[in-house]
């Protein structure tokens, strides 16, 4: 019995076609039929065949007449244009994408920015540059909720999303395990002795994270105890809403707080002499502890540090798969890997 792969020409041979139609519905070519390239899908999966993302690289070049020595790009979509895109603005980012370009060169992958402009007003160029130069897999990266509609045809793409924001389509995507780092946060609080835990969120960052926050927020107290204290829910500009929590927080008197980054609570804390983050560790009299959901790496705040790098080098590794597959397009069935971030020591909690 013949144990070895099936080839193209074996799966155009048995299906009656030519191997470059094979070839072509493998990869979503709309050239071909929808009908003919179910079929031919349908019989490569049955079969057991596989595809090789390097070979079909190469293949892709040959195909346009210019063999590179180089590896098969892949495309990470930032919002904004040039000096002023996402990774350029927000330090976690950058480190997502150092460890995205770590682990493509372990896979013969290189990664390459595209910016789609302010709200993504430039994806339609972009679109045609993706298609022009035959790059195939693309990574969508964290998106303004008021995105405008992206105008590429993930037909000729596998793609994969970081975080919850891009919300257009279904499609894979890997994100922080928001849930239960926010639980994760409860109980080391709860261990510190802390009682009355508040929680203040940005309604557009509880937006982003599908609302996971503010769930964990709620559960935390009935998991590990406490008092049920309802999170705070700040609107745009948060910044500017000092006056709305210095009520809350005469009102629900804690003693901790859960807050997200870029830590302004934090500043808030320390402008009332409730918090300073610059102590030794020990107890004293009108101390409020505070706890971030997304440490800066250096800050020496306490918190849940998310593995922005794990996440950005998961999506490289869901992506090269489904390279390797010959999957493109939307998913059926879209799957969501969550990546766990874990607890940061910092100045900023202490011993009650």
């Amino acid at each position: 019995m013949d144990s070895r792969p099936p080839t193209l020409r074996d799966l155009a041979a048995k299906l009656g076609v030519s191997h470059a139609t094979v070839s072509m519905a493998l990869r979503n070519h709309p050239s071909i039929s929808e009908a003919t390239r179910k079929r031919v899908q349908a019989a490569a999966r049955k079969a057991g065949y596989q595809g090789n993302v390097l070979v079909s690289a190469l293949l892709t070049q040959v195909r346009r007449g210019r063999v590179e020595a180089s590896a098969e790009v892949i495309a990470f979509l930032e919002v904004g244009s040039g000096a002023d895109n996402t990774s350029a603005l927000r330090p976690d980012l950058l480190v997502g994408l150092e460890a995205a370009r770590r682990r493509a060169r372990q896979l013969g992958l290189t990664v390459e920015s595209f910016a789609v402009g302010v709200r993504g007003g430039e994806s339609r160029s972009v679109g045609r540059t993706l298609f022009n130069r035959g790059i195939r897999g693309v990574v969508i990266t964290p998106m303004p909720l008021d995105l405008l509609p992206l105008e590429i045809d993930w037909r000729h793409h596998s793609v994969v999303a970081v975080g919850y924001s891009y919300r257009q389509d279904a499609m894979h995507r890997v994100a922080n395990a928001h849930f239960s780092g926010i639980l994760c946060a409860y109980e080391r609080l709860r261990a510190c002795g802390h009682r009355r835990i508040g929680c203040v969120l940005r309604r557009e960052e509880d937006a982003r994270s599908l609302h996971y926050w503010r769930a964990g927020a709620l559960a935390g107290p009935h998991l590990h105890g406490g008092a049920v204290i309802l999170p705070l829910m700040l609107d745009e500009p948060a910044e500017a809403r000092r006056g709305e929590f210095e009520r809350w927080f005469r009102k629900v008197k804690p003693d901790a707080v859960v807050a997200n980054y870029p830590d302004f609570v934090l500043g808030w804390l320390r402008e009332m002499g409730m918090a300073s983050g610059r102590g030794n560790g020990t107890g004293s009299e009108g101390w409020v502890s505070y706890a971030s959901l997304d440490v800066t790496q250096g800050s020496g705040v306490s918190g849940i540090g998310q593995s922005w790098g794990g996440m950005f080098a998961t999506a490289v590794d869901q992506l090269g798969g489904e390279l390797a597959r010959n999957e493109f397009g939307l998913p059926e069935e879209p799957k969501v890997t969550l990546v766990e971030g874990k607890w940061v020591e910092g100045a900023t909690v202490r011993m009650r």
